[in-house]
């Protein structure tokens, strides 16, 4: 159909309020908050105003007044305010302390003509007898102004009230220089012009409001979806649906739009699977919005978006003693690592879990899991951006594994969050290079997720644990080196500072003692630890005679295995994937690995060896690979040659193929069909093997 849209109308603002004659304006409950500050728009507005007054300025353009035009019956119209609800505001703000100086100056038959022609619809209902009905956050603010019970107003820090005020002793000083009158001041008030455009149900307000918004300040995802679920709706059902549902999510999780929108995103992550990009949130949710109304309804697709925002209420804010008791522990844990890119992966398996699809104890090790790998990544220092996007593709593999049937989900967890991802950018590393990663690594850097690890180490197995909250990770060899340390130590300065940040020179100590401490040499340090002789993580400490490197050495490695133990690295087992061993021996070169037979992945153990070819130059994508393997440390040498130094999965990128071939052509440096050279155990090419082919052919 085509739009009626109507012609832009240039008025000044009592001309505007006087022709509106049964008309409300409704500021709807999808609007932003009213703004506007007193000693900033208001005084600009108010010093335009004085200039009108002076003759500075013959008229004032205040700006544009965008609104949706609504019958309600023969006589009475509702206004939704689209744009211009802060001018609008402050300008009835501003009407109304003109009304109080009248009342002060006992001048009744105006007020009486105030009210009639610009502040109340005098021959309408109750229901929209004030021609301002202001944002739902407002209204109780508002009400006192228009009722003058100013004593009554509790929230004196509402914009409204602060605002009022300021315009009222703004106007009153004006006044009190006799120049000008009440009068004057409501004759420059019409001076004050806005542009109108007026729109009918047929216009697609919620397009006209984002084409307007996105000249000004940006509006939020949140912001736009909270419009985009309420604008096409009566101000009633606005109301009721805003204080039922979205005041329940901004109770839920945040009255800030930002966090809102973070919580919007993760939401439509845990709905289809995939993470939008931050400013593709708003067009995803439309899509989604349109793709499931049918299905749901509006109040259906609000029941659904708080049900998601009461996990991840459950999941990063509810009071630990409130939650279900098995799973506090990881939950406590988890909101320490401080992640939210587990957020659709984790609402997910709450949804399971309300839905008793899974049990307690498979929630608690679900989550437990997922600290385990972003603990150890975390202390390996490993780059948090390679898995941004992990965790909704990790959903889908889960519940496309498990088929409704949730029995083994821990075992399908670990095979895409662990096995899937050895030999890629979102590995967790298992003991081996855990151990390499921190042995000699800066862990004063990382310190915040140090201590997640020395408070589980502190309260792990302890029947009697205390409340840390006062201690801080602090180094026990002082960050400056002074020269009885370097005597005491028998070191130089650069040994110093190479081994000063290590792990087995940091342990918790209050901030009190450590500030006794200082850089005083061990034996006077050690007495001071006494302090905090009853932390574990400290007893061993005492029982030193003399600090060395080689204590730092012992102390390291200690915690290292301490690691180990909290956070142990866990793979699927064999069961829940199938695979076969299988290898290669060829040209002196032997290779050992698995083929993956639900997926036709390769995974190549540590120790396998590579032909390095002659003319290298011959196979450059060959080279290009393995260079980013060496970069990786996932190849290198040693005294036979190249060898794979961590285990490697080559992932097939056709469905119902393998990755026997790209595997082996790397092994061996050449164009390799790899059905005829990975072996079975019995020497067997598994080309030969139709038992193995048909895994693939079906």
């Amino acid at each position: 159909m085509e739009s009626k849209f109507q012609p832009p109308i240039r008025t000044g603002l009592l001309d505007f309020f006087g022709n509106s004659s049964g008309c409300q304006f409704v500021i709807p409950v999808y609007q932003r908050n009213y703004t506007w500050r007193d000693n900033k728009e208001v005084k600009q507005l108010l010093d335009d105003l004085q200039r009108v007054l002076s003759g500075e300025y013959r008229n004032h353009f205040l700006g544009i007044m965008i609104y949706l035009d609504t019958p309600i019956d023969f006589s009475a119209r509702e206004l939704s305010v689209i744009d211009g609800q802060q001018r609008l505001t402050t300008t009835f703000l501003a009407l109304y302390a003109i009304r109080e100086l009248l009342s002060e100056n006992n001048m009744k038959e105006e007020i009486q003509r105030l009210d009639g022609q610009y502040l109340t619809n005098p021959f309408s209902s109750n229901k929209i007898k004030y021609k301002l009905k202001p944002l739902v956050s407002d209204d109780e603010v508002y009400k006192k102004i228009v009722l003058n019970k100013l004593d009554e107003i509790k929230n004196t820090n509402s914009n409204v009230y602060k605002n009022y005020i300021y315009i009222l002793k703004y106007l009153r000083k004006l006044l009190e220089k006799e120049i000008y009158s009440i009068n004057d001041l409501l004759m420059a008030f019409n001076k004050l012009y806005i542009v109108c455009i007026p729109l009918s149900t047929e216009d697609n307000a919620q397009k006209i409001f984002e084409s307007i918004n996105s000249t000004g300040v940006k509006l939020t995802a949140s912001d736009l979806i909270r419009n985009y679920i309420l604008m096409d709706m009566k101000s009633d059902q606005q109301e009721k649906y805003y204080k039922e549902y979205w005041k329940e999510l901004e109770r839920l999780l945040s009255s800030d739009a930002k966090k809102l929108e973070s919580f919007f995103r993760f939401y439509l992550a845990a709905k289809t699977k995939n993470l939008p990009n931050k400013n593709a949130v708003y067009k995803l949710f439309v899509s989604w919005f349109n793709d499931n109304i049918e299905e749901y309804g509006v109040e259906g697709i609000f029941q659904e978006i708080i049900k998601y925002a009461k996990y991840h209420h459950v999941i990063y804010k509810k009071k630990i003693n409130h939650i279900e008791p098995s799973i506090r522990k990881p939950i406590k844990e988890f909101r320490r690592i401080s992640s939210e890119m587990p957020a659709p992966l984790l609402m997910e398996i709450l949804n399971l879990y309300n839905k008793d699809l899974i049990n307690s104890e498979q929630l608690s090790e679900v989550i437990t899991i997922i600290n385990t790998y972003l603990i150890r990544r975390a202390l390996c220092d490993l780059d948090t951006s390679s898995i941004t996007r992990l965790f909704p593709t990790l959903l889908k593999d889960i519940l496309e594994d498990c088929k409704e049937d949730y029995n083994d989900i821990i075992e399908v967890l670990k095979k895409n969050l662990i096995n899937k991802n050895i030999g890629n950018a979102m590995y967790m590393p298992d003991d081996i290079e855990l151990e390499d990663l921190i042995k000699n690594a800066n862990m004063y850097s990382i310190r915040s997720t140090l201590r997640v690890f020395f408070d589980k180490l502190e309260h792990h197995n302890n029947p009697a644990p205390v409340d840390l909250n006062s201690l801080n990770v602090e180094h026990i060899m002082p960050q400056t080196p002074t020269k009885k340390w370097l005597e005491e130590l028998d070191i130089d300065e650069e040994t110093y500072q190479r081994n000063l940040h290590r792990l087995g020179n940091l342990t918790l100590v209050s901030r009190k003692d450590n500030s006794i401490m200082q850089n005083k040499v061990w034996k006077y340090k050690n007495k001071i630890l006494e302090n905090t002789s009853h932390l574990k993580i400290n007893e061993e400490l005492l029982k030193v005679d003399k600090w060395t490197i080689k204590s730092i050495d012992e102390r390291t490695n200690g915690l290292i295995e301490n690691i180990k133990e909290l956070y142990p690295y866990v793979m699927a087992s064999d069961t829940i994937i199938p695979k076969i061993a299988i290898y290669i021996n060829h040209n002196d070169i032997k290779a050992s690995g698995y083929l993956y037979l639900d997926n036709g992945s390769v995974e190549i153990e540590a120790g396998s060896e590579l032909y390095e070819h002659e003319n290298k130059e011959n196979f450059p994508e060959i080279e290009e690979h393995r260079q980013e393997l060496s970069d990786e440390k996932i190849i290198g040498e040693n005294e036979k040659g190249l060898i794979f130094i961590k285990p490697y999965i080559f992932h097939s990128k056709v469905a119902n193929a393998t990755a026997l071939s790209s595997s082996a052509s790397l092994i061996l440096h050449g164009s390799r069909n790899g059905w005829v050279y990975w072996e079975d155990e019995f020497g067997n090419s598994l080309n030969m093997v139709d038992s193995i082919k048909e895994e693939f052919e079906r």
